[in-house]
């Protein structure tokens, strides 16, 4: 360049002369800015935050709701992974696309919930009253039912391939078109229960097990002892 001496001396900065002038914030802006972005972060903890207080009672995951009365409780998109609900009573609750993945559900009452399109994989609900319950197109997947009752309730199009119904009542259980495969039934009581166009692929059940069910030609079925 032109005119640079050694260390630079002799450089015309192409600048003007109140550069620095104009573009130096002063203490106001600077805090202004530093408050903005303080209120930014605080916005975005807040709909991270996925707790909510209903009856009392915390909601969130991991939550020790064991024995908590939140029958009827407005629950619809709740977040309760690996809570725990032993013995709760949700009869009536609406728990609509709520993530109950992992949830201790073991002898809770869930009977008339609304539990469309939530998300009960891996759960445990042995010994759950799920009478009348509403649980068309949830996810069951490797879910544990043993001795559960579910008489009345509509679970179809539920995915429950690998989950264990071993024991449980399907008393007038509309599964229609559920995915059942590799499914635990030994045992089950499945009078009037409706397995139209449902897939029980590698179920473990007998033909005893199927007596009184409803099925058709597009159900899918084990090889049955």
């Amino acid at each position: 360049v032109p005119g640079l001496g050694p260390g630079g001396r002799g450089f015309k900065s192409p600048l003007p002369d109140n550069y620095s002038r104009i573009h130096t914030w002063d203490e106001m802006t600077i805090k202004r800015v530093v408050l903005s972005l303080a209120l930014l972060a605080l916005s975005a903890c807040a709909q991270t935050d996925s707790s909510q207080i209903v009856n009392g009672y915390k909601i969130e995951p991991d939550a020790n709701l064991a024995g908590a009365e939140l029958s009827k409780a407005k629950l619809a998109n709740s977040y309760l992974s690996w809570a725990n609900l032993v013995g709760a009573n949700l009869a009536g609750a609406n728990l609509a696309r709520a993530d109950l993945s992992f949830a201790n559900l073991r002898d809770a009452n869930l009977s008339g919930a609304n539990l469309t399109l939530a998300n009960l994989s891996n759960a445990n609900l042995a010994g759950a009253n799920l009478t009348g319950a509403k649980l068309s197109r949830a996810y069951l997947s490797s879910t544990n039912m043993p001795g559960a009752v579910l008489i009345g309730a509509n679970l179809r199009g539920a995915k429950m391939d690998g989950a264990n119904l071993a024991g449980a009542n399907l008393t007038e259980v509309d599964m229609r078109n559920a995915l059942l495969f590799e499914a635990k039934m030994r045992g089950s009581i499945m009078i009037s229960l409706d397995i139209s166009g449902a897939d029980l692929s590698w179920a473990d059940l007998t033909w005893e097990d199927l007596y009184g069910t409803i099925i058709n030609s597009d159900t899918r079925l084990p090889q049955l002892p």
